[in-house]
């Protein structure tokens, strides 16, 4: 299995899981957009032998979002500029995970914020650290979740509940999300990695293309009516994006 050509993302076999790391524990691993074209590479095509992709992160953090330094230059050049990295590379990590045909588990280290919040959520299964925090920051930037997550929290926590975390932008915590029904467990830090390699083990003794189906099943309920959400945002965000005084919104940390 070849590494990525990228730096700030390892990807590592363990058994029968494929563990895709981001590695950017400077930048609380924001995402680039070279590092989510990594990403969706990584996802896009695990090996035969892969019954379960775990996606986590190095450091403090599980992802801060967006790095905003490399959203700036985007941002800079137009709204249609923004429009296509929504749609080819934010949305596309959330397309991967969904066609990919093994299931991926979110090991939620630390906080996940913004399109970090998004991409534990377009995972099928969560499990988070005690330390691990949840915020869908967005508005609080003055932009809207351009990853679909409104329409994912929705689905997954019921409309009443998305509203209080995409409108107020309130962070919770992980034993919150637990009770929430936002992740599957919530573990000591030291006992994460343990916690999702037994739920590889436990996935590794099904057939894969019964997971592949019983997750494709999942997803017709989940992401129905998606397609069109994404259609809508990547339109929504650009002219967000035009009306943002960038040269603030660069200096603020991930």
């Amino acid at each position: 299995m070849n590494q990525p050509a990228v730096d700030g993302l390892r990807v590592e076999r363990r058994d029968a899981g494929m563990w895709v790391v981001l590695d950017r524990p400077h930048r609380r691993n924001a995402l680039t957009l070279d590092l989510a074209g990594a990403l969706i590479d990584a996802l896009s095509d695990p090996p035969d032998d892969v019954r379960a992709v775990v996606l986590t992160g190095t450091g403090p953090a599980f992802c801060s979002g967006g790095d905003r330094a490399d959203l700036v230059a985007v941002a800079a050049q137009g709204p249609i500029a923004v429009t296509d990295v929504v749609y080819a590379r934010f949305q596309g990590l959330v397309r991967a995970i969904a066609a990919a045909e093994v299931p991926v588990i979110a090991a939620v280290n630390g906080p996940a914020l913004g399109a970090g919040f998004d991409l534990a959520l377009a995972c099928d299964l969560r499990v988070a650290a005690t330390e691990a925090t949840f915020d869908c920051s967005w508005v609080k930037v003055g932009l809207v979740p351009g990853m679909g997550g409104a329409h994912m929290l929705t689905r997954t926590v019921g409309a009443t509940r998305a509203a209080e975390l995409v409108l107020l932008g309130r962070p919770i915590g992980a034993r919150e999300a637990l009770e929430w029904g936002l992740v599957n467990a919530v573990v000591p830090a030291d006992d994460l990695i343990e916690h999702v390699s037994a739920m590889v083990a436990t996935l590794a003794s099904r057939s894969r293309p019964a997971l592949a189906r019983a997750k494709a099943a999942l997803r017709r309920a989940r992401d129905a009516g998606m397609a069109e959400e994404f259609a809508t945002l990547g339109a929504v965000q650009s002219s967000l994006a035009a009306a943002l005084d960038l040269e603030r919104w660069a200096k603020v940390r991930p």
